[in-house]
């Protein structure tokens, strides 16, 4: 017959195996497992392998792994098993004669009628014993603690791994590896008696037959000691764990979102053998749901004792769970069950929870096992993002369109997605008939997909999704639209909200980003200046990027704009240069935009920047005419470099093009200088005389004052005498014939031989034409007094004509 070799395992003892090869591992491979075993013991002691405590001592290398550690519960019980503890001794560790002690912490003790003598065969729980080819001596290699004390037997054995160490003294064999002799009913000495000078070393403590008395709750831990001389590290070791409370583990998966029918699958686990053994689970559903009759499918025993059946027991609302017997063993098992609405009126929306409750001691004391929605959904965004205006290709936050609950969306329905008047989609940022396009990407979970997109509106700010064949599976479904681009006009800021309607009945705002200004305009600081003067200085005007880029170079647009009010221009060119970052610009020049009389300040993009940066207007010089009105002088930062969306799109964006170009402003100075007061006059012109008076005293004009068609006419400087208006508030412009007469706070402007009258901006029709004669501009002084708050009579029998100026 061949000898039973062994093989060798540094964590494991093996099985016996037939024939004459011996397997066996490698020399590196055991030496690496042990040096391993203790750095983790040396480096990691706040929490070792083995659950060992700080060792008492630093002497021989040895360590300790813990293999099991059963839960006890805190009742009395006399052959209770334990946990099974491996100690590793390093090369030469031990000396014949090494021993050490085992001491049991209080509430157990070592009994033993269940396990007695030497023989292997006789312990549960040991795979085998390695170190001799003498089958008929591999029986006691291994030793058991078989003596007794006060009457009974202990209930511990030890076993010894010997790897290559020999098993032989002077006198022979070695009959007995090791000796475990008792010393009361909670401690026992453990001799080595030989030397493990040629390899490592094994000793396994079992711990199969304990007196459990009433442990504390907690941690089992036993206490080995040893002399620091002995080879062996001194320390505390955890054999088992001690519960009292949370006897039984409640678990809910597979749980299913419905409207109507639900499942879940229950996970039952004792946390020691026998915690379910009379006792009983109720699971008790809220009000509006029933339990199904019987379970979806039969009980599976996952580990365990699998001779117990698990009794369903249902009663409407109320679910009792029940094992048919004791347990021998820790067991768990899982549970498909079922339940259904049985009244909608009092069914709530939401979690579907259970309360626990029974005489058994579990961990939880509800337990969600479904969740129950009428037909609908929502829209959020988890994450809106920061975006810049007057850019496209942004990308907003991800929208996840989800149900409430399985089957909720109809083939078909629609969800529209409708941004605000300042942005747009990108697709239809790019195209006034984007058709299908989408500037983004999709995401669908349980079937909630086949979305046809669209646009609609005129202006295409709405995106409408229509769900085709939604193939929801048990669970509610949701759709993610990521990485989604769109593009806002200039001058936006603030929340990007978007308006969530269509037929499949989802309304209300989500926000998707925070929109915040591509560039800043400031000035330094803000002067007062006076009407009529040119050359007067205003403090540097700084151009400011938010992020790196946000001055655009693309598509030819690069051109960036500083826009002043009407009547006021930029008396020469200032410097421009960039004082941060690595923009850089080129091309400066000041001009007026036409007959707008608008002064502005150009330059060009030239790179972009890799870091935000800043542009300076250094130490600008303004020209305010005498037209401009009290109050702030405010600068209009455009150009398509830093209002892109404004110059750029489709037709969808056509009043961005028209009225929002501004991507920033800022007062840069102020007219606090008035306009010279107006004084109070009574004129009397006579028809085809020169000779007129104003408060009494005669004046002589060049041009007679005369009629026409009905209408009095007089020359402009004897006009604005009579009206009221100061000489120095009397203006002409050759180049366009206009007239500008300044009266406080009114400007009225009149364009010779043309009938348009423009009051503060405002166009008024006359019904006569303003015009010359004999080299001399005449007015109708009719409509000018009415403009400038004048009143006017005429005396047909004296033909003479009263204009009266109340100031």
């Amino acid at each position: 017959m061949s000898d039973k070799i062994r093989q060798k395992d540094k964590n494991n003892i093996s099985g016996y195996i037939q024939g004459g090869e011996k397997k066996v591992m490698t020399k590196f491979n055991k030496k690496m497992i042990n040096v391993l075993a203790t750095a983790t013991l040396v480096a990691g002691v706040a929490a070792p392998i083995a659950a060992l405590t700080a060792p008492t001592a630093i002497h021989a290398a040895s360590s300790y792994n813990v293999i099991s550690t059963p839960s006890l519960n805190s009742s009395a019980e006399k052959n209770a098993q334990l946990g099974r503890v491996r100690v590793n001794i390093g090369k030469a560790g031990v000396t014949n004669g090494s021993s050490f002690t085992v001491r049991l912490p209080k509430g157990i003790k070592f009994n033993g009628s269940a396990v007695t003598g030497n023989k292997l065969e006789n312990y549960a729980g040991v795979i085998g014993v390695s170190g001799h080819n003498d089958s008929s001596a591999q029986k006691n290699y291994g030793s058991v603690a078989s003596a007794t004390y006060n009457g009974t037997t202990y209930g511990m054995g030890v076993f010894v791994d010997l790897d290559d160490n020999g098993l032989k003294n002077n006198s022979g064999d070695i009959e007995n590896p090791v000796t475990v002799t008792p010393l009361n009913d909670s401690t026992v000495r453990v001799q080595i008696n030989f030397d493990n000078t040629n390899d490592d070393l094994g000793l396994y403590l079992n711990f199969l037959n304990m007196n459990v008395t009433g442990p504390s709750t907690g941690p089992v831990k036993v206490a080995i000691d040893a002399d620091s001389n002995s080879g062996i590290t001194s320390g505390e070791v955890t054999i088992a764990n001690v519960v009292s409370s949370g006897q039984v583990s409640l678990s809910a998966a597979d749980t299913v979102s419905s409207q109507e029918r639900f499942t879940a699958t229950l996970k039952v686990k004792e946390q020691t053998a026998g915690a379910l053994e009379t006792n009983t689970i109720k699971l008790k559903l809220p009000s509006g749901f029933k339990w199904d009759a019987k379970p979806v499918e039969a009980a599976t025993i996952l580990f365990g004792d699998q001779d117990v059946k698990v009794n369903y027991d249902p009663d409407g609302d109320t679910l009792e769970l029940s094992l048919s017997a004791k347990t021998s063993k820790e067991t768990s098992f899982q549970l498909p069950v079922g339940f259904y609405v049985d009244d909608e009126t009092s069914a709530k929306e939401g979690d579907v929870v259970a309360s626990i409750s029974g005489n058994a001691s579990t961990d939880v004391s509800t337990l969600v096992v479904g969740n129950y929605g009428e037909i609908g959904g929502g829209v959020t965004v988890a994450t809106p993002t920061t975006i810049l205006a007057g850019h496209d290709e942004q990308k907003i936050g991800d929208i996840v369109i989800k149900e409430k609950v399985a089957d909720s969306f109809v083939d078909n329905r629609t969800v529209t997605l409708r941004l605000p008047e300042g942005a747009r989609w990108q697709s239809t940022f790019d195209d006034k008939d984007p058709g299908s396009s989408f500037s983004g990407s999709m995401e669908n979970t349980n079937g909630l997909g086949n979305a046809e997109v669209s646009y609609t509106d005129s202006d295409k700010r709405t995106l409408k999704l229509t769900f085709k064949n939604p193939n929801s599976t048990t669970d509610a479904g949701s759709l993610k639209l990521k990485n989604v681009e769109v593009a806002t006009q200039p001058g936006f800021s603030g929340d990007l909200n978007v308006e969530v309607a269509g037929s499949q009945g989802l309304n209300g705002t989500v926000k998707v980003a925070t929109v915040k200004q591509a560039v800043t305009l400031a000035a330094a600081s803000k002067p007062t200046l006076t009407i009529g003067l040119g050359d007067q200085q205003v403090g540097d005007i700084t151009i400011t990027e938010a992020a790196k880029e946000a001055f655009v170079k693309k598509d030819g647009s690069r051109e960036v704009i500083l826009e002043l009010p009407v009547g006021v221009r930029f008396a020469s060119t200032p410097e421009v240069k960039v004082t941060a970052g690595d923009v850089k610009v080129k091309s400066v020049s000041t001009d007026t935009y036409g007959d707008s009389n608008k002064g502005r300040l150009s330059f060009y993009i030239d790179s972009e920047s890799a870091t935000p940066s800043t542009i300076t207007i250094s130490a600008p010089k303004l020209t305010v005419d005498r037209t401009v009105a009290q109050g702030d002088i405010v600068a209009k930062l455009k150009g398509s470099a830093v209002a892109y969306t404004a110059y750029r799109g489709s037709e969808n964006t056509q009043n961005w093009k028209d009225n929002n170009t501004a991507a920033a402003e800022v007062a840069i100075a102020t007219v606090g200088t008035p306009a010279p007061g107006a004084t109070k006059t009574k004129a009397v012109f006579t028809l085809g005389s020169t000779s007129y008076t104003v408060n009494g005293e005669t004046k002589t004009a060049e041009v007679a004052a005369y009629a026409e068609n009905g209408r009095t006419y007089l020359p402009v400087r004897y006009a604005a005498e009579a009206l009221g208006v100061s000489p120095q508030n009397i203006l002409f412009d050759k180049a366009t014939s206009t007239v500008t007469l300044i009266k406080g706070s009114t400007v009225a402007q009149i364009k010779l031989n043309t009938n348009l009258l423009t009051v503060n901006g405002s166009v008024i029709r006359m019904d006569v034409k303003a015009v010359t004669n004999k080299n001399r501009t005449v007015l109708p002084i009719a409509w000018v007094s009415r403009a400038l708050d004048a009143s006017i009579t005429y005396d047909a029998t004296a033909k003479t004509v009263t204009v009266e100026n109340k100031n």
